[in-house]
């Protein structure tokens, strides 16, 4: 119960002084799940990547749609789904591990995801990628039941994970998928998948399942991505020539990212020293683990080494968000590698694992403590910088209609203009658009360092008869005007 409530903590904070991520594709993805429900305006494409014509999956948007109708569009109630989504995956996955291996591991597999920064920021972050989340865990504890009982079903939980892993997040899918298929031939275990031929027929459908909206798509519109992807294939858009050495460098700071920002601390001489711990335990006590155990353990490593390895094959730009949830295998073989001591004979190193935890626990108790005596104002950052905006003009307007036009750096406004939507629906504010009311209009002005930009905006969407009313800055980053056209 106390690592629950750490898990709970550091992520309910966030949610009630709404300081979660809130942008552009937040905003985006928000009216898109309500577009599905509200408007019944299905769709089979999810979120553009990074490759032009390349679409992720569209379950994402159905995803978001379920907390739309629980939190009745609520914005928080996307991060509060989220969260509950990683704290019911996660306990799941650690009790796995509890009556696999030991209590010992499923507790700190637990403890480290609950304590670490890098999942405390994502577990309430609504972006697609997130959304590798419960299939990577899913996908090692389908792996897992396949190499223990070589049953049909968990083949066809594998595969069912795998492609959703790809339609949440592209490339964080194929380079799984590829590690994936290499560690299976490297094991000997790729053909087991696929024979007899029941095992085939469910190893193929769960791959095809999570694949159904992306390839009506693909049939109603030519194969649109296919020609995309095999065009990229053959003759991908480096936008930079980098050497082997640097794109090595940069692959190893992306895993370094993720493996640190695993732990609950910041000090480099402990964690690595931690990683030494672990990798003794692994080698020293492999040959102790059961054969299944044995297996899975080597199994997970080989995916990690072959991600590294087909990372610094792909020459462009590699964003960390293509390996989103890496740290879900870190977490994995370092608590594997602290239980590996309760195998040896010596009663100092039988007490490694549980010291371990110990300390994890203590830290993460120092982190909650001097979270709890921060009496830092709460900053205007996140979803909490739109509220305050809308707030203020829907305070100044209330039971009225009123014109709000809105320049932010990502030009699109779909942040402002899906809490607007909320509001709307809830009674909060009366009809808002883009419209001058009453000859006049409410001017969202955020700062951009290019003010040339901002420029421009005034130049096309102020009229030059209008003049200026008043103005008022919001949040640092964040100013209100108000135009006022001449009566005729």
């Amino acid at each position: 119960m106390v690592v629950i409530a750490i898990f709970f903590y550091f992520r309910v904070t966030p949610i009630i002084n709404q300081t979660f991520p809130y942008t552009y594709d937040q905003g985006r993805d928000f009216l898109k799940a309500e577009s599905i429900v509200r408007d019944h305006d299905l769709t089979l494409l999810g979120p553009t990547t990074g490759i032009t014509g390349l679409y992720h999956g569209a379950w994402w948007y159905y995803f978001l749609s379920i907390p739309y109708i629980l939190f009745n569009g609520a914005p928080q109630g996307f991060a509060i789904f989220i969260m509950i989504t990683v704290f019911a995956s996660s306990l799941l996955f650690s009790l796995f591990l509890k009556k696999t291996f030991h209590a010992i591991v499923g507790l700190t597999f637990f403890l480290l995801v609950a304590g670490s920064s890098y999942f405390i920021l994502l577990s309430t972050f609504a972006i697609s990628s997130v959304f590798t989340f419960p299939f990577i865990l899913m996908f090692l504890y389908s792996l897992y039941r396949f190499l223990e009982t070589k049953k049909p079903l968990f083949s066809f939980l594998v595969f069912f994970s795998l492609a959703n892993i790809f339609e949440a997040e592209v490339p964080t899918g194929l380079f799984t998928i590829s590690a994936f298929i290499a560690a299976a031939i490297l094991m000997r275990q790729a053909i087991s998948f696929f024979s007899p031929r029941k095992t085939f027929i469910y190893s193929l459908s769960g791959l095809i399942i999570p694949f159904l909206p992306r390839i009506a798509s693909e049939v109603k519109n030519g194969l649109p991505q296919i020609k995309t992807l095999l065009a990229f294939i053959r003759n991908p858009q480096v936008s930079s020539a980098k050497s082997f050495i640097n794109v090595l460098l940069e692959r190893l700071q992306i895993f370094k990212f993720y493996f640190e920002n695993l732990f609950p601390i910041n000090n480099p001489l402990l964690i690595y020293g931690l990683l030494i711990v672990a990798i003794i335990g692994l080698v020293f006590g492999f040959k102790k683990l059961n054969h299944v155990n044995r297996f899975f353990t080597l199994f997970v490593a080989l995916i990690v080494f072959f991600l590294f390895i087909f990372s610094c094959l792909y020459k462009n730009n590699f964003w960390a968000n293509y390996y989103e949830g890496l740290s879900f295998y870190f977490a994995v073989l370092l608590s594997i590698g602290f239980y590996l001591y309760l195998k040896f004979k010596n009663k100092f190193l039988k007490a490694i694992p549980l010291t371990v935890f110990v300390f994890f626990l203590l830290v993460n108790f120092y982190n909650l403590k001097n979270d709890l005596t921060n009496k830092k104002p709460i900053p205007d950052t996140g979803l909490r910088g739109h509220v305050r905006v809308v707030d203020y003009l829907a305070g100044l307007n209330k039971d009225k209609d009123f014109c709000v036009r809105v320049y932010t750096p990502p030009v699109i406004p779909h942040t402002y203009n899906y809490v607007f939507s909320y509001y709307m629906k809830t009674g909060k504010t009366k009809n808002v658009g883009p419209s001058y009311v009453d000859n006049r209009c409410f001017y969202i002005i955020e700062r951009d360092d290019y003010q040339f930009r901002i420029d421009q905006f005034r130049k096309d969407h102020i009229p030059a008869n209008a003049r200026l009313i008043n103005s008022r800055t919001i949040t640092d980053n964040v100013e209100v005007e108000l135009w006022e056209m001449p009566s005729e």
